[in-house]
């Protein structure tokens, strides 16, 4: 008797629906031969250069010897956890509406990406259509386009501060729309609204009947001068569905420590948030350890630390830019504001060799060994995003090596 053929599985039809760009980025063959120079990755601590505060890790070191610390938690997050959150959210960020940040309304997770999946998944039913930033963090598309949610994009651009154009946003709004995503400060702006935008855009949903999804996973990186607003600083019936954790302001992406905090005057989505407490049971939850650990990482971690952090970034983004504007033939930029990244805008009219900005990074790669990722894959076209978080030394021979590449490439200016 012969042996039966093999019994070939095909991947379901929901991973099939999206494509991991960042990976594409990440994976690609690069056979130069120059040291390999990321600034792709939008990760802080690549380095060492910048780490998580010595009140995390011993706040994490005093939770291991407790037996009960290593049990099975609340899926949506033990109350200490959730009430630690609540407290710093309101006491932090939404100035004299702390009283509207509700400890019940809080929702852990494995990170600020399981967040946006909780948050989207319990808001939207397939057909159902949010409006997504673009540019944006690659996440929000791919989720939808998993869920069968219609994914409706509104166009922010350097020339305008990569501010929303609330015109386009009455264009996009339908009666399945169910929400707006913001992203601010901005993966992969660097930009950092003014609070009389940030005004606009809410006063705007109240008219719309939008509910606001914000992630504001960089909230307090921000520069000399600049002063981050969130959406839960305001009064207003608009449900707010706030997404941050400890990855980026605390140095600690590898934690995978999320949460929501969902901000609901008139208890508009109380139905919602039973829903986003019931899918936390996927995963059970974020580590044991770490909910415990999160009280005495919130409520200690001194001032001194982020103003530390910020200032090192701020270094690197002001002389990158800096460094673009003067150095590098065919490019530009716009002045940092905050979170990790810059945004570069690519003139290819004068790079007659590159039909696209996915090409041009490709090039940059392949001659040069300097990794960035096209502004294609987060939604813009014509430009390229660079992370600013690596050691000075590594970021200014980043510019050597671009400068260079500019230079031998880009034809003069008309």
């Amino acid at each position: 008797m012969s042996a039966p053929a093999a019994h070939v599985l095909e991947p379901s039809f929901m991973v099939q629906q999206g494509e991991n760009l960042m990976n594409v980025v990440y994976t690609r063959p690069c056979a130069c031969t120059k040291s390999q120079l990321k600034i792709s990755i939008g990760d802080p601590t690549f380095d060492g250069n910048l780490v998580t505060s010595k009140e995390a890790t011993e706040a994490l070191l005093r939770q291991v010897d407790a037996p009960t610390n290593h049990s099975y938690q609340r899926p949506h997050g033990h109350p200490q956890a959730c009430a630690a959150v609540a407290e710093f959210w309101g006491k932090h960020f939404a100035g004299d509406h702390a009283a509207n940040i509700k400890v019940d309304n809080v929702v852990l997770a494995c990170g600020g990406s399981e967040a946006i999946l909780h948050t989207l998944t319990a808001l939207c039913d397939e057909g159902d259509n949010v409006l997504l930033p673009a540019p944006g963090f690659a996440q929000y598309p791919y989720v939808c386009d998993a869920y069968q949610i219609e994914k409706r994009m509104y166009h922010m651009t350097s020339d305008d501060n990569w501010e929303v154009n609330l015109d386009e946003i009455r264009t996009l709004v339908d009666d399945r729309t169910k929400a707006i995503l913001l992203n601010n400060p901005s993966n992969p702006c660097g930009s950092n609204w003014s609070r009389s935008h940030v005004e606009a855009i809410i006063r705007l949903c109240e008219e719309l009947h939008l509910a606001i999804i914000a992630d504001e996973i960089y909230a307090g990186i921000v520069y000399a001068g600049q002063t981050f607003t969130s959406v839960a600083s305001f009064s207003t019936e608009v449900p707010r569905f706030i997404i941050a954790g400890t990855a980026k302001a605390f140095m600690a992406p590898g934690w995978r420590l999320g949460w929501t905090i969902v901000v609901d005057e008139r208890n508009y989505v109380a139905n919602i948030v039973t829903g986003m407490k019931n899918l936390a049971i996927m995963s059970m939850g974020p580590n044991a350890l770490l909910q415990h650990a999160l009280p005495d990482l919130l409520r200690n971690t001194p001032e001194s630390y982020f103003e530390k952090n910020n200032k090192e970034i701020e270094a690197n983004a002001v002389y990158f830019a800096k460094s673009v504007r003067e150095r590098c033939p065919g490019l530009s930029c716009g002045e940092p504001q905050g979170a990790l990244y810059l945004m570069v805008k690519v003139d290819l009219s004068r790079f007659p060799h590159y039909a696209t900005d996915v090409d041009f990074y490709q090039a940059l790669e392949d001659e040069e060994n300097v990794q960035v990722v096209p502004g294609t894959y987060m939604g813009s076209p014509g430009y390229f995003r660079a992370c600013i978080t690596r050691p000075a030394a590594i970021i200014e021979e980043v510019m050597e090596r671009m400068a260079a590449f500019c230079t031998r490439h880009a034809t003069p200016a008309a």
